[in-house]
């Protein structure tokens, strides 16, 4: 990336090439076949998206991820300085909330997909000068709670083997880089739209060589890895020219099947809530280069801060670079015995941004509305079971 003197733009990427590629209850089923009828019905589209990719093409990313390249990607997040955001009215985006509940795994992984990608003593990643201090605490006055997520293994129980780690090449630059993600549908990947495509450009504004490891840790892949066949982002975003804060900075793609089973089978899947971002206290999980150099899950739970301009909210968090993408959830975990019933496991934003100064701790996020529902429209219509 590179700064101005007020805000941050992403450098240019030119991509001449596209995405490569637990029991629930029938009651569920219907809840979700009806809602996702609302979703279809709902807001006018408005993106940008990639060509479909071939079988070759996604070999060929499965190949272009060596030990060496997948040790070095270096972190991905659009930073701005505090002083060029302004503080808006609360606001919850446009249109009636609408939600989707997540689901668990129904597919056990195959034996062969827990590989060590390569050794964690490959991984060159240093602290940013300075590093982040451990009060929890920013100078804006943001609280925030910053661990690892538990302990080793426990990436891969549900609903923490929904989110991993996502890398790809900057087209223009052959940088590679890093984001965080999760599977938001069947087959569907949520990011944001700044790990996929530059802000500018339409078609040719995409990043290349995405690869999705869910539950990633040290260098592992205890779930496999994934390639998409699909790749879309907002139309806000793709002609934003690489501009933080956005509007809609959400990036989406529809991943290949591995022998036949989708991807969301195999990790299972967090549901979402559009127009929740505020007020609401989230767990926002991903892989921050500033924290154990982004080789293992990290989630920052805070309280929802304050609203800035464009339709964005801001958040207590000591996460860094890497974070990128990573979801926003609310009532994040497994419930106990007379916990909550509603609501669980639900993205209700993603990491957008940060500041170039360490000291205010708070990252952003655009508020999900009716460009995020046009956008997962988009990508559940590209093929039969992508989202029901």
């Amino acid at each position: 990336m590179r700064t101005r003197n007020a805000l941050v733009t992403i450098m240019p990427a030119v991509l001449a090439v596209v995405c490569m590629q637990s029991s629930n209850t029938e009651a569920q089923d219907s809840t979700e076949t009806r809602l996702s009828a609302a979703v279809s019905t709902g807001a006018s589209l408005g993106f940008q998206v990639s060509k479909q990719t071939t079988e070759v093409q996604a070999a060929s990313t499965l190949a272009y991820w060596t030990p060496e390249r997948l040790a070095n990607a270096k972190p991905m997040l659009p930073l701005l300085n505090e002083r060029a955001v302004a503080a808006e009215a609360t606001a919850q985006g446009d249109g009636v909330s609408v939600s989707l509940p997540g689901k668990r795994p129904t597919a056990t992984a195959s034996a062969d997909s827990a590989v060590r990608l390569y050794d964690p003593a490959q991984v060159q990643i240093q602290s940013e000068a300075g590093g982040v201090e451990a009060q929890a605490v920013g100078s804006l006055g943001a609280h925030f709670t910053s661990a690892r997520v538990n302990q080793p293994a426990l990436e891969t129980i549900y609903p923490n083997r929904t989110v991993g780690k996502l890398f790809f090449t900057e087209n223009a630059t052959g940088i590679n880089k890093v984001c965080s993600a999760s599977v938001l549908r069947h087959r569907v990947v949520l990011t944001a739209g700044h790990c996929v495509h530059r802000g500018s450009g339409g078609t040719a504004g995409f990043h290349r060589n995405f690869l999705f490891i869910p539950a990633f840790r040290d260098g592992a892949a205890p779930l496999g890895t994934f390639t998409p066949r699909y790749v879309a982002t907002t139309s806000t975003w793709a002609t934003g020219g690489g501009v933080v804060p956005n509007a809609a900075d959400f990036g989406m793609f529809e991943m290949n099947d591995r022998s036949g089973v989708r991807i969301g089978s195999i990790t299972g899947f967090l549901g979402y809530a559009t127009s929740r971002l505020i007020p609401n206290h989230t767990t926002k999980l991903g892989y921050p280069c500033n924290l154990d150099s982004c080789q293992k899950m990290q989630q920052v739970t805070s309280q929802s801060f304050r609203a800035v301009s464009p339709n964005n909210v801001e958040y207590g968090s000591n996460a860094r670079g890497g974070s990128s993408g990573g979801p926003w959830v609310q009532n994040f975990g497994i419930q106990g015995v007379g916990g909550l019933t509603t609501g669980l496991n639900q993205v209700v934003g993603v990491t957008s941004y940060g500041y170039v100064s360490l000291d205010p701790k708070v990252q952003g996020s655009p508020i999900p509305d009716s460009r995020f529902l046009s956008l997962l429209n988009l990508v559940c219509a590209q093929r039969a079971g992508n989202c029901s």
